[in-house]
Formats: C-alpha cells, sequence, structure tokens
C-alpha cells in the first residue's frame, strides 16, 4: 500500500503515535481510488486488516495498564468493564468478552505477539484465550504454537473445530462435560404475536442442531429455476414440510383419542369466496383468507357440521376424504410428484389441486386433478397463478 506504509516516518518530532494514525488514515480517504489500479485493492484491504487486528491488539494491551493500575476510579463507574460500556459506548456483554480475553493473554505470549503483528483477528484471539482457560496447565507452549500457527490460516469456524480436536486429546472429560452442558442448555419456544404471526426461537446442541440441519437440507433440495426464495425462507418451509409429513403420514402419537391433524373451520360461503363471507379459522383460532382455506380443503378430510336453530345443537355428518386414497395413489403414479413446470418434488411432498374447485362445481376426477408440491400450491392459490392441461397433457402455468 502506498500511503499506510509510510504512517510514522513523516511525523514530525512533536506528533504522537496518535496523530501518526490520523495522519496516515487522511491520506488514505484522500486517494482517488477510481484512479488506482483494481489489482491493488487486495493488498491495500490486507494490510487495512493486518493494521486493524494489531490496533485491536493495542487497545486490549492499553485496557489491562488501565485495569492495573485502577483508571476507572473517580470515573463513576464499577471496573473497567463498566467504563468499556459506559464510557466506550460498548454492549456490557462486549466489554465484559474483551476484558476476559485481554487478562488471559498475560499467559500466552505467543499469542499476544501475533495478534499485536496483525497476523490474527480478535475471534482468533479470544478463541485461543478461551481454550487456554479450559486447559488451563495443559496448555503448554507447543499447543500455544500449534493453535497460532493455525490461526494464521484458518478462518475461525475451522479454527473452533481444531481447538476442540486439541481440547478433546488434551482434557476429554472437560469437552464432555461442555458437551452435557450445551445439551441441558437447549429449549424451543414457539409464540404467536397479536397478529398471528408465530415467532420461533431456540438453542440446540451441536447433535440435535446438526439432525435438523440434515433433515432440512435434505426437504430443501437445490433451488429450482424459479424458485426465488431467500436460503433462510426455504429452510422455514423445510421445517413445515418436516411436520407436514409427519402429520400425513398418521405416526404421530394420538391427541384427545385422534390422529393429529391441521383443521380449519370455514364455511360454505367462504370456500365459494362469495361476497361477505367470513373468514375461515385454523384451530388455534386465527382467521386465515378464503384462498388459504381453499388450498387447504383440496386434498383434505371434510366433516360436514349442520347449525341448528338456536334451541338444537349442531350436527356432523360423516367425514370423507376430498381426495380418495385410491385417487392419490393413481395420482402419484400419473404424475410422479409436483406437476408445476420445473419442480422435481416426490409425490409424498405434494397435494393434490382441483384445478377447477370443487366448492365451485368442480368434480373429484382425475382429469380435474394435479399433485403441486407445498410451494407451488401456495402460489397457485394465494398467489393468483393457475395451472392448465396442454394439448399434449402437460401442466402449463399461467402468471397472474
Amino acid at each position: 500500500m502506498r500511503s499506510i506504509e509510510g504512517w510514522g516516518q513523516v511525523s514530525g518530532p512533536q506528533t504522537t503515535p496518535f496523530e501518526d494514525l490520523k495522519q496516515g488514515l487522511e491520506r488514505l480517504r484522500e486517494e482517488e481510488l477510481e484512479a488506482l489500479p483494481v489489482s491493488s485493492m487486495a493488498n491495500d484491504m490486507s494490510q487495512l486488516l493486518q493494521h486493524m487486528n494489531a490496533c485491536q491488539a493495542e487497545f486490549m494491551r492499553r485496557m489491562m495498564r488501565f485495569e492495573n493500575g485502577g483508571g476507572y476510579y473517580g470515573t463513576g463507574t464499577f471496573g473497567t468493564k463498566g467504563w468499556l460500556h459506559y464510557k466506550c459506548n460498548l454492549a456490557y456483554s462486549a466489554a465484559s468478552d474483551q476484558f476476559e480475553v485481554a487478562r488471559q493473554l498475560g499467559a500466552l505470549p505467543a499469542t499476544t505477539q501475533a495478534f499485536a503483528d496483525g497476523e490474527i483477528s480478535y475471534p482468533h484471539t479470544a478463541m485461543i484465550a478461551r481454550a487456554a482457560e479450559k486447559l488451563g496447565d495443559r496448555m503448554d507452549a507447543n499447543a500455544e504454537s500449534i493453535l497460532v500457527n493455525a490461526a494464521k490460516e484458518l478462518d475461525p469456524l475451522r479454527l473452533r473445530r481444531l481447538i476442540l480436536t486439541l481440547r478433546h486429546q488434551l482434557d476429554a472429560d472437560t469437552v464432555l462435560a461442555d458437551a452435557n452442558e450445551a445439551h441441558d442448555r437447549r429449549f424451543l419456544s414457539l409464540s404467536q404475536t397479536l397478529d398471528g404471526v408465530f415467532y420461533l426461537n431456540g438453542r440446540l446442541d451441536p447433535e440435535g442442531g446438526a439432525t435438523l440441519q440434515t433433515a432440512l437440507n435434505a426437504l430443501s433440495g437445490p433451488p429450482v429455476y424459479d424458485d426465488q426464495r431467500t436460503p433462510k425462507q426455504r429452510r422455514a418451509d423445510a421445517l413445515v414440510e418436516l411436520a407436514h409429513q409427519h402429520l400425513d403420514r398418521g405416526d404421530l402419537p394420538e391427541v384427545g383419542g385422534q390422529k393429529p391433524h391441521l383443521s380449519v373451520i370455514v364455511d360454505m360461503s367462504t370456500l365459494a369466496k362469495e361476497p361477505g363471507s367470513p373468514a375461515a379459522e385454523l384451530e388455534w383460532g386465527e382467521p386465515v383468507p378464503a384462498e388459504t382455506a381453499r388450498r387447504l380443503a383440496c386434498d383434505a378430510a371434510i366433516t360436514p357440521v349442520f347449525m341448528g336453530s338456536e334451541s338444537d345443537q349442531p350436527r356432523a355428518d360423516r367425514t370423507t376424504r376430498t381426495i380418495a386414497g385410491s385417487q392419490r395413489k393413481a395420482l402419484a403414479v400419473r404424475d410422479r410428484g409436483c406437476r408445476f413446470p420445473g419442480c422435481d418434488r416426490p409425490p409424498a411432498w405434494t397435494d393434490a389441486h382441483h384445478i377447477h374447485h370443487w366448492a365451485d362445481g368442480g368434480n373429484h376426477q382425475m382429469p380435474n386433478l394435479v399433485l403441486l408440491c407445498r410451494r407451488h400450491h401456495r402460489m397457485v392459490h394465494e398467489e393468483g397463478w393457475r395451472v392448465v392441461w396442454s394439448q399434449d397433457r402437460n401442466v402449463v402455468a399461467v402468471p397472474p
């Protein structure tokens, strides 16, 4: 780099190191980047990152001088962590983290030197410091040297794996204790807001997380050409698909004497989309649009409930499937999965869709049925797409 290499070389005898840093940064900001070759940016960024690491190391070195000399006395704060929080506007968790790492560096000369030279970043340094704290006397100079050399070549994720491997070789019992602690801290919460949206929050141990990740990756599959979903949306859909498949297979424990299933209460006028008809309701009491109810009713068990006069009790008729089991098997043989153009989802991941909805007078015969995966089925209902048969018996998707 042209300017940064000259830091400290052009300063006068009265300047401080901080003034030198400021002057160097000002010189960098004055450069017209468009006039420089783009190939030089790689070296510039590399050197800047190295200087950023070195500055962070110097910050932490002075932090310990501040701590050891009681520099926070008279500032109205309780200790260095509090001073960093209130005076440097650091989150208390970040202030505490940096303080604990800085305190550990006193026993890690090789790590301290590599950090000061800008050869490793703060995340690398923090990982080595925490490993040293866990290992105690087992963290000798040889182990530190191995980790420092690895940190110069590996990203933090791969370094974390190496540290765990090294810790297991030196102290397997502690690694097992950490794994048990991580398992004990697992949780999952599913809460519904006033607008009906569900929020999912949780924590899984490495094994549980890897198991869920493996299942979600398998259900997500590679994106097809028309898939505009973000990775987060794809994972959310995969998790819901996982629940769908277990409910559809009927292998979950009974609840109240029945196999669990998603229930929707809907008026026939709503399914027919008559003006002024009420919204449908999920079993949790959340209203949903008529088109959502029509999608769910495409491939469902229907139980008609007749409402009598005020003195009579409602009467339920016989439950029937909109798609018979034999029809479902025939559809799987004919369609071999989702028929939306370009989709390859297998039959187990699909719903049977009525091209002309039965609530509008359509029948349940094979020519009026087609398998669609959950994503494309929603596109056809809630997002206004249509699917039709072409003359050569292929499915054509018509956008809204």
